[in-house]
């Protein structure tokens, strides 16, 4: 039976790389540049997409700060901007709307992080999830409605952990 996968898995093996590389002519590695673009265009993400990465880092930003692991709640909002920041470009009419949630609710929580402040932290992640569900009706979405979990979304976190937000983003190996 072995023997038997095993040659299955060799005979099939050359079919697959060529199968892997013809797909490697299609798309955006082919044609000339514009339709290239335009494939890249096609397959980037909806604001769906990028609004449940945001959601669970929102979440872990949450658990993070009240577990007083203020280094992750750093990192979790870092990481929040990046997501937002994809946002803006592939979805472009909706960055203005991005940009003023950021500017009035995550640089608030950014600076209720920095001073490792619960009792500012919470009232500002309060008016950050009210923000978030004010958008979303306006938009057209009040069926989405967020609400912080009873529990944290990523149990393989850590969120009491004891640290303090000096993640500094230029140190990372890029």
């Amino acid at each position: 039976m072995r023997r038997c996968l095993s040659l299955c898995m060799c005979l099939m093996l050359p079919w697959t790389l060529a199968q892997a590389e013809g797909e490697a002519d299609t798309g955006i590695y082919r044609g000339s540049v514009e339709q290239r673009v335009d494939a890249l265009v096609a397959i980037q993400p909806g604001l769906g997409a990028v609004m449940n990465e945001m959601a669970t880092r929102f979440a872990n930003l949450y658990w993070a700060a009240n577990g007083g692991n203020w280094g992750l709640a750093q990192y979790q909002l870092k990481e929040m901007r990046e997501a937002q920041e994809v946002a803006e470009v592939t979805r472009p009419a909706r960055a203005p709307m991005l940009k003023a949630w950021e500017q009035s609710y995550l640089e608030p929580l950014a600076a209720a992080i920095k001073k490792k402040d619960l009792s500012q932290f919470n009232p500002r992640f309060a008016a950050a999830e009210q923000g978030c569900n004010a958008c979303h009706t306006a938009l057209g979405y009040g069926f989405i409605r967020y609400r912080v979990p009873k529990q944290p979304p990523a149990s393989w976190l850590n969120f009491t952990l004891k640290t303090s937000p000096n993640y500094d983003e230029k140190s990372e190996v890029k």
